[in-house]
């Protein structure tokens, strides 16, 4: 199993497609584009950007993958580990 990436960027003048987890940002997307006029130029967005809603479970199953792999025992997964829920805010309103 590949690594799951959380960003797809897809190029609309050339047709690459880019993978990352770094959130592209709006300059990222675009580029300056020719007019009829000669030396003037456009700003447009050229590139579109597609996110993974289920970026987190792909990422555990990779993660859970690669331990059995190596032999090793996954990390248990913790729904609310780092967090406040749970702790002082009960979970169930009762």
């Amino acid at each position: 199993m590949e690594k799951p990436y959380q960003y797809t960027i897809i190029c609309q003048k050339s047709g690459a497609i880019t993978q990352t987890n770094i959130e592209p940002m709006l300059h990222h997307l675009q580029t300056w584009e020719e007019t009829d006029k000669t030396g003037v130029k456009v700003l447009k967005q050229t590139k579109l950007c597609y996110i993974d809603t289920r970026y987190k479970a792909k990422l555990r199953l990779f993660i859970y993958l690669e331990y059995t792999k190596k032999g090793k025992t996954p990390p248990k997964y913790i729904p609310f580990g780092n967090s406040e829920i749970g702790k002082t805010i009960p979970i169930l309103n009762f």
